[in-house]
């Protein structure tokens, strides 16, 4: 039976903490929307959340460079350590968008709702959920399908990101805090799309030594 290599049961370990963080990272971005749909202060919790992300960032970081130290990793071994070291850092980020979205109901308070006739931040918000949970489920099983879904919503979220911004824009009557909330809340949702297509990109070079960029 052929033995385990040293540096593939390493990789193994990076890839659970990976996955450990993605999951974190989806209940810190679910928790932060729901709690700036309610104008509810989850600040506290997100932040717990987005700490432990950044330690296990460091963690994935400190294996990897260990890895390299220790084994002299082959060219396939080497993009996987890569591409991890840059998966967990946007998960990280993942994280830190989702604490500054807890942000915006602690420091400006409560503000008039949008009608969502109008603003299409529901929309927004479930996209940038899915393509999350897409970018996770692609680094459980490296199923390169997923790369034209998490493309097409990343477009759809750019579309809703383009629209919303100008419905703010036009938006005469609505008061300073709303307007600032909700511009703030769809630059954070749309930044946590984009590093979702960098994890989705990183994953694939990781596991086919192409380089595709999503955005």
């Amino acid at each position: 039976m052929e033995m385990e290599r040293p540096i593939g049961a390493g990789l193994e370990q990076i890839k659970a903490l990976i996955l450990k963080m993605g999951k974190l990272s989806m209940d810190s971005v679910s928790l932060a929307v729901e709690g700036f749909k309610e104008m509810r202060d989850e600040h506290l919790q997100v932040r717990a959340w987005s700490n432990t992300l950044l330690i296990l960032s460091v963690e994935v970081e400190d294996r990897a460079t260990e890895l390299i130290a220790l084994h002299q990793p082959a060219a396939d071994d080497l993009r996987h350590i890569r591409a991890y070291i840059k998966v967990a850092y946007d998960m990280e980020r993942f994280g830190r968008y989702a604490l500054d979205i807890s942000n915006i109901v602690t420091r400006l308070g409560t503000w008039t709702p949008l009608s969502d006739d109008h603003l299409k931040l529901e929309p927004m918000a479930e996209k940038a959920k899915e393509i999350v949970d897409l970018a996770m489920e692609l680094t459980r099983t490296p199923e390169q399908d997923l790369i034209g879904k998490i493309s097409e919503v990343e477009a759809q979220i750019d579309e809703l990101y383009l629209g919303n911004l100008k419905t703010l824009t036009n938006s005469a009557g609505a008061d300073t805090r709303t307007i600032m909330a909700n511009t703030l809340m769809i630059r954070y949702l749309e930044r946590i799309a984009d590093h979702a297509s960098y994890v989705a990109e990183s994953i694939t070079y990781a596991e086919t030594g192409r380089r595709i960029e999503l955005r």
